[in-house]
């Protein structure tokens, strides 16, 4: 059922195409979804997050490989939903697509979807704003600006720093290996 309603879903979604993306890498997303979703990362993360976050469709796209189909399909049909200019028209973005927007406007989108009384909306808040933001906190090339020295595993000179570490900044204790 689910994926009917996708279809039908996708026939009048029509994003915006801003973002260079190339759809013969995509598995589990399609073009339309794929601009969709750029538009919802663009919002949570703000313009220009593709510097620090580059592979950030293709990275979600690998992160539907390990889900359910029921997930993977109610994923999709929150991002066409969200392309839905009915959809946005009841939660004050007007009558168009939510890539259509500028980013101010599907900011407000998405903080009217946070507060609403519907779970269904504050569930597509959560989903759009915990995907984006894994996916942006897991590139490499965004560790930088959130001053994060990588995985200890992988860097064990991170853990032989005396006290404090840069994360902690106000505990003195040393961390525990």
């Amino acid at each position: 059922m689910a994926q009917v309603l996708n279809a039908l879903l996708g026939v009048f979604a029509w994003p915006k195409r801003v973002a260079p993306i190339d759809e013969g890498r995509l598995e589990y997303l399609d073009g339309k979804t794929a601009h969709i979703l750029f538009a919802v990362g663009e919002a949570v993360l703000g313009e220009n997050f593709l510097k620090e976050a580059p592979e950030f469709i293709y990275t979600v796209d690998g992160y539907m490989a390990f889900q359910r189909q029921a997930n993977r399909d109610a994923f999709t049909q929150a991002l066409l939903l969200a392309e839905s200019p009915a959809f946005n028209l009841l939660n004050g973005g007007g009558l168009r697509g939510f890539s259509r927007m500028p980013i101010k406007d599907r900011q407000g989108v998405l903080t009217r979807l946070r507060a609403s009384d519907r779970d269904l909306h504050r569930n597509l808040y959560a989903a759009f704003v915990n995907v984006s933001a894994a996916t942006f906190y897991a590139s490499p090339a965004a560790w930088a600006r959130i001053k994060y020295d990588g995985v200890s595993l992988d860097h064990p000179e991170i853990l032989n720093r005396p006290p404090p570490v840069p994360w902690r900044p106000n505990d003195t204790r040393p961390i525990e290996k």
